[in-house]
């Protein structure tokens, strides 16, 4: 009973405020607000709802103040957005009360910091202005402001930030986000401090790993002079420079690009210095001078040996705006081996790219045929009814996760896998077998819709490619052919195009043999069908990280690690489940066998689930003796366990004794939702 007269209220509520509005010149404005000021207070939320929104109506700070208020009462994201809503149409009114004084932020810190999330970076300027006057920041960062500064700030509050860290005015989390902030400025508007650039050499050694990265990051959208003798001596210190480190000390070498830089990469990039080292600074020198550059990129590629690596040097050489011509010619009478010519062609036809001259250049350098097959519609069908008598759909799931395919890294299956092409989950019984046929042999021939190749020219000279993943009013994410999301700042753009070609590359099952071809295209022609290749039903765990837990571990009590260590730690190893849901003996023990350095306890697989609202989730398991465990706690063994969750996003384990791994894993759930991606 008192549901149904709680919801009469808020019913009389609503109607009382539609007749407030109607009344918008009858009444006094006054008169309003105080109304709305009472019910924007109310304990119902949806009264509060409703009151939010009719003070958007209203074009006054008071409006706005009243509005703000409701954040001294429960909020749920319903709320929060309606209140953003509200702030947002009231914003020139409540900007302009806070410019003359009218609105005061001290005391009402958090209203203010709600508030600005509202506002355009314009107006964000204009508060800045005015609130900041000239005293220091917190040295903890409490308040909006330093987040404020990266979106919204002029020169002068980007030097406040660099002059205030370097006087060491704050703590190390805030300098982190100091940096972050001044990186936001740099990158999406093109804002640089005005004061002495030198202060920011000492971050660029800083002992705190992610101030560094952050201040190695500003020191090449500054392009200062100074700061290219400090990153040069970095990274030919002696001692490994760490892999993402490296990347962005010569990311911003190449942006400073001045003289001194250019003879510093050209020594770095001989012979005798470290294969990484070399081979980045090749690709930076080449951005720098095409001649010089590409001489050293073909020279540096003796380095290559895994295909993993030659992908990502190849990738980072022909991103350089105009580089085909140069790396042809750096080519010429030039030997490669298989690998790293293997990674070229792939990497000369991916991306919306088919450089057939290219092609032919890698081609001819590592010994391999350089024409690919000629694609007639009679043998598409020919391959095609082969595949359905004699392709072993199991087998073809093999070949689909082989990685020098990178299938799994661009196609999802069941929603778990790659962003960067289209799903698969049930493309089998949606797609006659000579469309699969064509699609994967001439993957241009036909592209759906949404995943034709963006093209993006940068002013920093360099040509990116891939799919839309998101796009703001700023930014354009684009994701590239290795899965990888890119952000593309919309002020560094100088053209961008939409191809026609598919990201996917052409040519990419040409070292695939007959046979494993012919199975590929039946595993995709199963896949939706009912049986064991549909993959449409949920409630599985598809993703997941194996690891071995070794008696080191328990020797330094650090057995849980497994808790407590991020998935994205070099001791998990990330693997999907087949497209039955089920995780074979034979995957784990493939993903495992490089820990395999001393004795095992224990077998470990991790997956996550995300709960929307606390309550209990059952969980089966195809196996009854292992143990299954969540942030930490043990809910038991067998083939089904049960246990109360709170909402939120968990950690699921499940423990298995080394000696008794089960052939086939798999774990379902109901009353909550498997993290896919």
């Amino acid at each position: 009973m008192l549901r149904f007269v709680r919801l009469a209220r808020v019913v009389a509520v609503v109607v009382l405020l539609a007749n407030v509005l109607s009344r918008v010149h009858a009444a006094g404005e006054d008169d309003r607000l105080a109304l709305l000021a009472g019910l924007v207070q109310d304990d119902s939320p949806k009264v509060r709802l409703e009151a939010l929104r009719a003070l958007a109506k209203i074009q006054s700070a008071r409006a706005a103040e009243i509005a703000l208020g409701v954040l001294g009462k429960p909020m749920d994201p319903t709320l929060d957005y309606a209140l953003w809503l509200t702030i947002n149409d009231l914003s020139e009114v409540w900007v302009a009360a806070l410019q003359s004084g009218a609105w005061k932020p001290d005391g009402r810190e958090a209203q203010l910091a709600f508030g600005m999330r509202a506002l355009k970076a314009g107006q964000v300027g204009r508060i800045l202005a005015v609130v900041l006057g000239d005293r220091p920041l917190a040295r903890d960062g409490s308040g909006p402001w330093i987040e404020a500064i990266g979106a919204a700030g002029a020169p002068g509050h980007v030097a406040r930030l660099l002059n205030q860290a370097a006087e060491g005015g704050f703590d190390d989390s805030t300098r982190l986000r100091a940096f972050k902030a001044m990186v936001e400025a740099a990158r999406l508007r093109q804002v640089l401090p005005d004061t002495d650039p030198a202060r920011l050499d000492a971050f660029l050694v800083d002992p705190h790993a992610g101030v560094r990265a952050e201040a190695i990051r500003l020191a090449g959208m500054w392009k200062k002079d100074g700061h290219a003798a400090v990153l040069l001596k970095s990274i030919a210190s002696p001692g490994p420079v760490p892999g993402a480190e490296r990347t962005l000390v010569f990311e911003s070498l190449r942006q400073i690009g001045n003289p001194t830089v250019r003879r510093g990469l050209a020594g770095l990039a001989a012979p005798g210095n470290d294969a990484n080292v070399r081979r980045s600074a090749s690709v930076a020198l080449a951005a720098l001078d095409a001649s010089k550059g590409f001489a050293a990129v073909i020279a540096s590629a003796e380095t290559l040996s895994a295909e993993a690596e030659a992908l990502e040097f190849w990738r980072a050489a022909i991103v350089i705006k105009g580089a085909s011509l140069p790396l042809r010619e750096a080519l010429a009478d030039r030997k490669l081996s298989e690998t790293a010519a293997r990674a070229g062609i792939r990497v000369a036809r991916e991306g919306g790219r088919n450089d057939v001259e290219l092609v032919a250049a890698f081609a001819k350098a590592g010994g391999l045929a350089a024409d690919a097959e000629r694609m007639t519609g009679e043998l598409i069908r020919e391959l095609a009814a082969r595949a359905a008598e004699k392709g072993d759909p199991g087998r073809g799931e093999r070949v689909f996760r082989r990685a020098d395919l990178a299938c799994v890294t661009c196609h999802a299956i069941g929603g778990a896998g790659g962003l960067v092409g289209p799903d698969m989950t049930s493309i089998g019984a949606s797609a006659p077998m000579d469309y699969l046929v064509e699609s994967l042999l001439l993957p241009s021939a036909k592209i759906k819709e949404g995943y034709h190749a963006v093209w993006v020219e940068t002013k920093d000279g360099e040509e990116v490619t891939g799919t839309v993943a998101r796009e703001t009013q700023q930014e354009l994410f684009l994701r590239n052919a290795s899965g990888k999301e890119v952000a593309v700042a919309k002020s560094n753009v100088v053209r961008r195009e939409t191809g026609k070609l598919s990201l996917m590359p052409s040519g990419l099952l040409e070292p695939v043999s007959e046979g494993d071809r012919l199975d590929l295209f039946a595993f995709l022609s199963r896949l939706g069908k009912p049986g064991e290749f549909d993959a449409s039903r949920g409630g599985v765990a598809r993703r997941w990280w194996i690891a071995n837990v070794v008696h080191t571990d328990q020797q330094d009590n650090i057995a849980d690690w497994y808790w407590k260590r991020p998935l994205d730690d070099k001791r998990w190893a990330p693997v999907y489940s087949l497209v039955s849901g089920g995780l074979t003996r034979s995957i784990m023990d493939e993903v495992t066998k490089a820990q395999a350095w001393t004795s095992k306890v224990a077998l470990v697989a991790a997956t996550e689930i995300q709960q929307a609202t606390a309550g209990s989730v059952r969980f089966r398991m195809s196996v009854p003796d292992v143990e299954l465990w969540i942030d930490g706690k043990r809910l038991g063994t067998g083939s089904e366990v049960r246990g109360e969750v709170s909402a939120g996003r968990h950690r699921v384990v499940v423990v298995m004794d080394p000696r008794r791994v089960p052939d086939v894993l798999r774990l379902d759930a109901e009353g909550t939702a498997f993290v896919l991606n």
